[in-house]
């Protein structure tokens, strides 16, 4: 199949989101000297963070909370939760965020496929993170020019695996959606929004998960380089 346009899932399948995200938690509460309280257990406020971040985050459209307060509050629910002063969660979750914006920790082999497929393909992000972080972070890492669009969730409205969101790709990028292949790496946003959308997808099995029977990728790659390979270019 010949693809005028490849869209992309961006954290987790270009930039390493995981790595930068305990980078830029280790770097705010070493340089905020929360990690120097006799009671603070790096391993035991990693643990409740990620828990108490994650249902804030999942519950965040219902709740209409902004990204600030999903970290001020996770930050504040975890400090609560370990008996430790909860007065500075609004300065540490400002801290954590300036920090994250500015991290760009690369998926392996990203920046050779963008660099190879750049000029052969229209290129696009479509992201269910937050514009400001994703912005600064490809802008970090040098990598926007790589791109014709990109299209991030909090800015146009709808989230995947929503249709509506890959629609916006096509309409930006003035495609047809038999004309683009999306490449991502989470079956639940990525895949069930490609179907949605009657897109083609190449999911990015990073971690050599199992894949259930009833789910059909078109293809599946274990390294970003494979992707080159199955356009034949």
């Amino acid at each position: 199949m010949s693809y005028k346009a490849i869209l992309f899932d961006l954290d987790n399948t270009l930039l390493n989101y995981s790595m930068s995200e305990l980078k830029s938690m280790q770097n705010t509460v070493e340089k905020h000297g929360l990690i120097h309280k006799a009671t603070f257990s790096w391993n035991t406020f990693w643990a409740l963070f990620s828990d108490v971040n994650f249902r804030y985050w999942n519950e965040r459209l219902v709740s209409n909370y902004t990204i600030y307060q999903v970290l001020e509050y996770s930050f504040r629910d975890t400090l609560q939760g370990l008996a430790l002063d909860h007065s500075e969660a609004r300065l540490l979750s400002t801290l954590y965020w300036e920090t994250f914006c500015r991290a760009c920790d690369f998926e392996e082999h990203a920046m050779e496929i963008l660099t190879h497929l750049h000029g052969r393909h229209k290129l696009a992000i479509i992201s269910n993170g937050i514009g400001e972080a994703q912005r600064s972070r490809l802008a970090a890492g040098g990598m926007n020019h790589f791109f014709d669009a990109l299209i991030i969730s909090d800015e146009v409205g709808y989230w995947k695996p929503d249709k509506k969101i890959f629609d916006e790709a096509l309409r930006q990028l003035s495609i047809d959606r038999s004309e683009a292949l999306f490449v991502g790496d989470s079956l639940r946003d990525d895949y069930v929004g490609a179907v949605n959308a009657g897109i083609d997808f190449c999911y990015y099995n990073r971690a050599g998960l199992p894949i259930d029977a009833d789910v059909r990728p078109k293809y599946v790659v274990h390294s970003l380089m494979n992707v080159a390979s199955l356009l034949g270019n």
